[in-house]
């Protein structure tokens, strides 16, 4: 197997979400202060994303949020599984926060990561049972 840097495997996640139609490309608004393409998911790419962040979370015996922060801090080993599931749940979380700044009220999140939020994340993981 060949060795890869995060950037090439992040280009390739990337790509096969696009190709999976978990997520689409979205033009930043006209005097937004942001410029360029960003990546919004899709009603059922947030679905498929929550079921497979459960199951990465099984897979490799390790939260969400904790590849998360290991890869905010620079510290995740340039492993696919674990950098997918990070950027997983950033999307996620990233995703949540868009759609309820835009007053849409969701169930309970899958996974939460602390930010600039007002309140408190939801909880790391769904009820078992």
């Amino acid at each position: 197997m060949e060795l890869r840097n995060k950037d090439e495997l992040r280009t390739e996640i990337l790509q096969s979400w696009l190709r999976s139609a978990w997520v689409y490309p979205m033009r930043s608004p006209e005097g937004s202060g942001q410029e360029g393409v960003y990546m919004r998911l899709t009603p059922g790419g947030r679905l498929k994303m929550r079921r497979r962040i459960g199951e990465l979370e099984t897979q490799l015996g390790v939260k969400g949020t904790e590849a998360a922060d290991q890869e905010e801090a620079g510290t995740l080993p340039a492993e696919r599984d674990k950098l997918e599931l990070a950027m997983m749940v950033q999307a996620y979380t990233s995703e949540r926060r868009f759609i309820e700044s835009q007053g849409t009220a969701l169930g309970t999140a899958a996974v939460g990561l602390e930010g600039p939020a007002e309140g408190p994340p939801g909880p790391a993981s769904p009820p078992e049972g």
